[in-house]
């Protein structure tokens, strides 16, 4: 979905969580359920001003960062824990060398 106008796209994204029962009700496929537009119009939805919509953004838009600095932060030490676990477990590095490592890498 693209988001334009008024409307935030984290209003949409919270949207779409409360009317998932509706959307995956009108989709329809053999493969995968995919909703087309057509079947997808007739749900309503309600548009608030925009001084609402701005008021919610202005709460909501810095969780929602928070979440995806720390997807990417997870993401970052996952990766480390795999590639420094085995290397310690085999005695190939040395926990002092290993959270240098860590370090520089954060």
């Amino acid at each position: 979905m693209k988001c334009t106008g008024d409307i935030s796209p984290y209003y949409v994204l919270n949207w779409t969580r409360t009317a998932m029962d509706e959307i995956k009700g009108r989709a329809g496929g053999t493969t995968f359920p995919e909703i087309s537009k057509q079947a997808f119009r007739p749900i309503q939805v309600l548009v608030p001003t925009r001084d609402i919509v701005q008021a919610f953004e202005s709460i909501v838009a810095p969780m929602y960062e928070k979440i995806a600095a720390n997807v990417v932060q997870s993401e970052l030490l996952a990766e480390l824990r795999d590639t420094l676990l085995p290397k310690l477990m085999s005695g190939e590095l040395r926990i002092k060398d290993a959270e240098k490592l860590a370090s520089d890498a954060l």
